[in-house]
C-alpha cells in the first residue's frame, strides 16, 4: 500500500466512522488527508496496517515535543515588517500554492489554477474546476512552473464519486490547457510529479509505474515498472530518482535508491540498505532516508530511527541513530522537523544529531471536538541568504528562527480573518520565500510580507 492508496483508505474509514452521528468533525476525511499528505511524508508498509489505529493514532496524536534544554544564545528580536499587500482569493477552499515568476499560483476545491501579480497581489487569471464533488482528493503542493507553464491537478472525472487525477499543463499566457495525464492512486502529493531537465516524471495510469513525460506536449518519452515497491520521485541534478521502499511485509525487505536516465528511463541501482525506509529529502547530491530502529512494526510506530545517507555520486552510504524519525524540511545541511505541540527541532543531515529544539510561541488552537486534534503551523520557510526559518500558524501569527542555533530572530502578524466557527484541525497554513519576503496562505487569505531583521551587533 503506498502513500496515496493510504490517503484513500483513511478516507474510506473515516467517511464510516459515525455517519449519523452529528458530533462528528464536519469534513475530518478530508482534514486529516491533508495533513497526511502536507506533513507526513511518510510511507507505511504492509496490506492490513490496522487503518483505524494510524487513522485516530500516529496521525492525530501531535506528540509531546517542545524545547529539549539547549541554550539559546542571546539575540535580538526584531518586531518590525512591511506587509506589501494582502488578498482574499476566490473560493472557499485553497489546498497548495507556489511561486513563479513575478506570480503566485494556487490550487483549491473550486479552481484547477489561479494566478496573482506577486508585487500587487491581484488575481490576474484562474481556471475554475468542472464537476466539484464531495469526493475530491485534496493537493498537498503543486509540481512547479516552467517557461510559463503550471503543472497542476484536476479531477480526472469531473462530478465522479471517485474522481480521480490527472496532472495537467496550464499555459500561463494564453490561459489554455496544453495537455492532461491520468495519475494512479489519486496522487496529488509532493512527488506525484517531479519536473527533471526535459521532462515530467509522474505516475503512470497503471500502479507500479512511473511514466516520463515531454515537459511541453505531455507526450510519453519512457516508462519504468518496479514490483513489489513504493517509490518516491525526486529530480537531482536535473536527473530523475527513485528511492523505494517494499510494498508490504511479504516483499523483500530492502529499500533501494534507482537512478532513472532522463533520455531512455534505462535504471541504475545507486544503493541498498536493509528494511523499509521513508524519504526524507535531497540535501546537496545526497538522498535521505529514515528506517526503524526500536523493533517498531510500522513507519508511523514513535520509537528510535536510523538516518541513511545515499551519495548518489558515489554510492556511498553512511548510517546514523537518531531519537525519531526526522522528517521536515532539508536546508542546507539541516532538517527541520515538527516537534509536537507547536516546536521545531533541527538535526544534522550529516549524522542526524540534534542540533536545537525551539518551542515556536505560535497560537494553535485545540479542536474542541476532538481533544487529540489541533491545529498546525506551516512547514519552514527557509530564508538561506539571512539563514532564517520561519513558520505561520492559522491565526496569521509568524516567527523566523535562526537556522544554525534556533534562537528568535523576528516576529509579525497579519491582520487575518480567523474563522468563528470550529477550529480547522489537522489542516496547516502554507509559507514560502519569495524575493527577500515571505508569501502566505491561511484558507482564501493570501499575503506578501517583508520582514525587517535585527542588524548584527558590531
Amino acid at each position: 500500500m503506498n502513500a496515496d492508496q493510504l490517503d484513500r483508505a483513511i478516507r474510506d474509514v473515516l467517511h464510516t466512522w459515525a455517519p449519523d452521528d452529528p458530533s462528528a468533525p464536519t469534513d475530518v476525511a478530508d482534514r486529516i488527508v491533508r495533513r497526511h499528505r502536507r506533513r507526513s511524508r511518510m510511507r507505511v508498509t504492509g496490506a492490513a496496517l490496522g487503518l483505524t489505529g494510524i487513522a485516530f493514532g500516529a496521525l492525530l496524536v501531535t506528540g509531546t515535543g517542545g524545547d529539549d534544554g539547549t541554550r539559546q544564545p542571546a539575540s535580538r528580536v526584531s518586531r518590525q515588517s512591511n506587509l506589501l499587500w494582502q488578498t482574499t482569493m476566490p473560493g472557499k477552499s485553497w489546498d497548495a500554492c507556489t511561486t513563479g515568476p513575478r506570480a503566485v499560483y494556487c490550487r483549491g476545491a473550486e479552481y484547477d489554477g489561479i494566478g496573482l501579480d506577486a508585487r500587487t497581489g491581484k488575481v490576474v487569471w484562474q481556471q475554475k474546476a468542472k464537476g466539484v464533488s464531495s469526493g475530491r482528493s485534496p493537493a498537498g503542493s503543486l509540481p512547479g512552473v516552467r517557461d510559463g507553464v503550471l503543472y497542476s491537478y484536476a479531477d480526472h472525472a469531473p462530478g465522479a464519486p471517485r474522481a480521480g487525477t490527472d496532472l495537467v499543463a496550464f499555459h500561463i499566457g494564453s490561459r489554455k490547457v496544453l495537455w492532461k495525464h491520468e495519475l494512479a492512486d489519486d496522487s496529488r502529493r509532493w512527488s506525484s510529479a517531479v519536473l527533471f531537465d526535459g521532462g515530467v516524471l509522474a505516475n503512470a495510469p497503471t500502479s507500479k509505474r512511473v511514466t516520463a513525460l515531454d515537459y511541453r506536449t505531455g507526450r510519453t518519452l519512457w516508462t519504468h515498472y518496479r514490483s513489489d515497491v513504493d517509490c518516491d520521485r525526486a529530480a537531482i541534478g536535473g536527473v530523475p530518482y527513485l528511492m523505494c521502499s517494499p510494498d508490504s511485509e511479504k516483499a523483500p525487505q530492502r529499500s533501494t535508491v534507482v537512478r532513472l536516465d532522463p533520455a531512455t528511463g534505462e535504471p541504475r541501482t545507486v544503493a541498498t540498505v536493509k528494511g523499509p525506509t521513508a524519504y526524507i529529502g535531497t540535501d546537496g547530491d545526497a538522498v535521505l532516508l529514515g528506517g526503524m530502529a526500536g523493533g517498531q512494526r510500522f513507519l508511523s510506530d514513535p520509537g528510535p530511527a536510523t538516518l541513511t545517507r545515499v551519495d548518489v555520486s558515489s554510492g556511498k552510504v553512511s548510517q546514523h541513530r537518531v531519537d525519531s524519525l526526522p522528517m521536515g524540511v532539508v536546508a542546507d545541511g539541516i532538517i527541520l522537523a515538527s516537534g509536537g505541540n507547536g516546536s521545531a527541532v533541527a538535526y544534522s543531515a550529516d549524522d542526524g544529531k540534534r542540533l536545537w529544539s525551539r518551542d515556536l510561541g505560535l497560537k494553535l488552537r485545540k479542536d474542541s471536538r476532538d481533544p487529540t486534534m489541533r491545529e498546525l503551523p506551516s512547514d519552514a520557510a527557509v530564508d538561506l541568504g539571512n539563514r532564517v526559518a520561519y513558520y505561520l500558524d492559522p491565526s496569521g501569527h509568524l516567527v523566523g528562527l535562526d537556522l544554525d542555533s534556533g534562537a528568535m530572530r523576528w516576529r509579525g502578524q497579519v491582520q487575518v480573518q480567523v474563522p468563528k466557527r470550529q477550529v480547522e484541525a489537522g489542516v496547516a497554513p502554507e509559507l514560502m520565500v519569495y524575493d527577500h519576503g515571505l508569501i502566505g496562505q491561511i484558507g482564501g487569505e493570501l499575503f506578501r510580507i517583508k520582514p525587517t531583521l535585527p542588524k548584527a551587533r558590531s
